[in-house]
């Protein structure tokens, strides 16, 4: 055996290992860790550990056994965005460099609910959970400090929307302009609404129901532009306070009959970052359907007025005629339906004259009128007499 074998076998020389020699931490602060370091054959291992970063400390720095562990701290405070470095590990068995990785996260944003926000993407699910404290917190100086130690890159930006009175429209816009959101229009539900107005009615109400595309803030000014005298607004402005969970706002009118003339049509004009035009139509309905039981009637003849009454309560009419149209009286007190009886007596004398002019019928009219509560509503039956 050669001396040198004799020399290894009494003095082995150590062989270095080290775990882990990629370290990856994400985070601010403070951080710990530790490193395994161990000699993998016989001897004893001595060796020293140094950091080519200022933040980065060992425990112990010097170190002998044959397993050592070495613990690190990384003070991040100050530090942002991502950091590579390394530290070197120097033994009679051998080097290794163990490479550092690190992704320092900005400082959180702890909201007075005690939850802690990392990013923008917390910061929107705050504002859609929590929108009156999200605008609280927006303006206040902590903020500001998180987003510049995140390295946010709009500051200026930032301070233009802070500086907006509307604390709700300046949250919103700032999420829009960082693509955290779409912004929310108004747009109507409906575009078209109808009415048939009885005669019995004073006031009609209604609402229009208008949505939002999605949540957040949106105002709109509401203007009718057409119908002013007879359609009535509750409101002129619609804001995010209008809406509910599901993204509608009901808005409440109210129709005037009396200031229309029976057919009529209002325009409520939308006014946002797009116009919308809402069309309500006004129609006096009919109080009764009335007809005769013939097309047409003899000189000499009977016949009935045949009358539904569409008010759902007693009605009152008044019937106009000429002299040869023969009812038992001229005002009727109806329920839901009447038949009344007429007759037709034309005379001999006016039959004659228009034998000698050869003619064979005549034109006349039953005119149906019902009154309530000082409205009316008529109907101009036509009446065809032939002399046969």
């Amino acid at each position: 055996m050669s001396k040198r074998l004799a020399l290894l076998e009494q003095f082995p020389i150590p062989r270095l290992a080290v775990s882990p020699t990629n370290v990856r931490h994400k985070g601010a602060g403070i951080i710990y860790g530790t490193l395994e370091i161990e000699n993998q054959t016989d001897g004893e291992l001595v060796g020293t550990i140094a950091s080519m970063a200022d933040f980065i400390t060992f425990s112990p720095e010097s170190f002998s056994g044959n397993k050592t562990t070495v613990e690190y701290t990384l003070d991040l405070i100050g530090l942002s965005g991502e950091i590579g470095t390394s530290a070197v590990i120097t033994t009679n068995g051998g080097e290794i460099v163990v490479d550092f990785h690190i992704t320092v996260n900005p400082p959180d944003v702890l909201t007075k609910d005690d939850l802690i926000l990392a990013d923008l993407d917390d910061f929107t699910a705050y504002v859609k959970t929590q929108p009156i404290a999200a605008r609280q917190l927006f303006t206040r100086h902590d903020f500001m400090a998180w987003l510049m130690g995140m390295n946010y890159p709009n500051m200026d930006i930032y301070e233009r929307f802070a500086s907006d009175p509307n604390k709700e429209r300046a949250v919103d816009n700032f999420l829009v302009f960082n693509g955290k959101k779409y912004k929310a229009k108004i747009v109507p539900e409906t575009t078209n609404l109808a009415h048939s107005i009885g005669m019995w009615e004073d006031t009609v109400t209604g609402s229009i129901v208008l949505r939002k595309t999605t949540w957040g803030y949106a105002e709109a000014d509401l203007r009718v532009v057409a119908g002013e005298n007879w359609f009535k607004l509750s409101k002129n402005k619609v804001t995010a306070t209008d809406f509910d969970a599901e993204n509608g706002a009901e808005i409440h009118y109210m129709i005037l009959p009396t200031e229309s003339e029976g057919r009529d049509t209002a325009v409520v004009l939308v006014e946002g970052d797009q116009d919308h035009k809402i069309h309500i139509h006004s129609t006096s309905a009919a109080a009764f359907d009335a007809r005769l039981d013939k097309e047409t009637f003899f000189f000499d003849d009977k016949g009935k007025l045949l009358i539904t009454n569409n008010t759902g309560q007693d009605l009152m009419i008044d019937i106009a005629c000429e002299p040869f149209v023969k009812f038992d009286a001229r005002r009727y007190f109806i329920g839901r339906t009447a038949e009344i009886e007429f007759e037709v007596k034309y005379g001999s004398i006016k039959a004659a004259s228009f034998a000698l002019r050869r003619q064979m019928y005549a034109e006349s009219h039953i005119h149906v009128v019902a009154i309530d509560s000082g409205k009316s509503y008529g109907r101009r039956l036509p009446l065809t007499l032939w002399g046969g």
